[in-house]
């Protein structure tokens, strides 16, 4: 069950003048566009949307981790990417009208302003800025995508391992004194899915590194302590 907040509503400028999309948009234009954004707050494990559902709503983080999955017809799932404050859910893709091409998951309390396919649309046609940032993202998302999928085709389990725990290091690490911790509950089910291997691989990388000590793989987090270590296994470099 999707609960709404709508004592929240008064944060929604707030939320989009920290949104890199709306960055380039005045205080008085972010208050014009507010009212289409309604918020909404979901329980971990929640589903925010649904692989190959109607894309009727979009989202904009506010608060929470995401991950975007899709499903093979196997069963298998695979981890696209995550996703945290300030990201936007589901109109990438669906700029044409279609489905939402992958599923989105809370991977803790998500606090998510949701709008119309309509209403964005009109924010596009008004402020062509935003519409230009759109692009120039969805261009930086097909670069990470033709990456991954060299990475997938190419390089050894312990790589690929180790560049998505260095990206992920990059994206939500946290710096703290034990070392940098990285800010989403991940299972190691969760890593294999984002580097597209085993359960029983990731278990095996993680023991060995933590072993060597670069990095402590508790249960749903893990604490890179050397960083380099971990970026010269990615790139093969002598550690």
């Amino acid at each position: 069950m999707v609960a709404v907040d709508e004592a929240a509503t008064v944060k929604v400028p707030q939320v989009l003048a920290d949104a890199p999309i709306f960055s380039s948009l005045s205080d008085a234009d972010l208050g014009a566009i507010a009212g289409s954004f309604r918020p909404r707050r979901f329980p971990r494990d929640a589903a925010l949307l649904l692989e190959g559902d109607p894309a009727e709503v979009y989202y904009l983080l506010a608060e929470g981790q995401v991950k975007a999955i899709q499903t093979s017809a196997e069963g298998v799932e695979v981890i696209l990417h995550l996703l945290g404050p300030g990201d936007l859910l589901g109109a990438l893709p669906n700029l044409n009208e279609g489905t939402y091409p992958a599923s989105a998951i809370a991977l803790t309390e998500v606090v998510a302003y949701a709008v119309s396919p309509c209403d964005f649309e009109a924010i596009l046609e008004r402020h062509p800025s935003v519409a230009v940032y759109l692009l120039r993202f969805a261009a930086s998302r097909l670069r990470a995508s033709h990456a991954r999928l060299r990475e997938l085709a190419t390089e050894r389990v312990e790589r690929r391992i180790a560049r998505t725990l260095a990206r992920l290091a990059g994206q939500i690490g946290q710096r703290t004194e034990r070392g940098l911790i990285l800010n989403a509950p991940l299972s190691r089910q969760d890593l294999a899915e984002l580097t597209g291997t085993t359960l029983y691989s990731v278990s095996r990388t993680l023991k060995d590194w933590e072993r060597r000590g670069i990095l402590i793989a508790g249960r749903g987090q893990v604490t890179i302590l050397n960083t380099h270590a971990l970026v010269a296994i990615g790139e093969d470099l002598p550690t």
